[in-house]
């Protein structure tokens, strides 16, 4: 019988302490924004990064309280906040890594390190949606605001599913 391929495994790391490792795989507009805004980010922020073999391929940031990050709906993150919820920013899998579930094992993850809380996000771009639903999100709300439209998702949390 042939050996098993030798297939990689992913990890979920926690490199909060060194955010910089994230910053530099994601798009520079991303990256610009959260190397201006980080010091502000920071006390309510933690960075989960998915590392396989040694190579830091994706990630993304779980907020805890309202940072500018959520500024475009203060009244919708105070409510989500006060609530329990964490938001889920920057979710990031590096191009050459897409397609292999790394994104729904990052969410699942996250949902596994936190299972007393419920999740929020929000999103700019529509055609993310599936991907969110795919992965237990609702859809909350669209909103309205001076940059455009974004879509509100939300995910209950564990205990609650069971």
């Amino acid at each position: 019988m042939p050996a098993e391929p030798n297939i990689p495994t992913a990890e979920i790391i926690d490199i909060s302490d060194v955010p910089e490792q994230f910053f530099e795989i994601l798009p520079e507009d991303w990256k610009a924004e959260l190397e201006l805004n980080w010091d502000g980010f920071a006390p309510a922020a933690q960075v989960h990064g998915i590392k396989q073999n040694d190579v830091l391929i994706g990630g993304g940031v779980v907020f805890s309280g309202h940072t500018m990050e959520t500024d475009n709906y203060p009244p919708i993150a105070e409510y989500f906040f006060d609530h329990g919820f964490l938001y889920i920013g920057y979710l990031w899998i590096a191009e050459k890594y897409r397609g292999r579930s790394l994104g729904d094992f990052w969410l699942k993850s996250i949902s596994e390190m936190f299972p007393q809380n419920p999740f929020w996000l929000s999103i700019e771009d529509a055609g993310l949606a599936k991907f969110y639903l795919k992965n237990g999100f609702t859809l909350e709300r669209e909103v309205m605001y001076s940059g455009g439209m974004d879509w509100i998702y939300v995910k209950k949390s564990s205990s609650d599913l069971t």
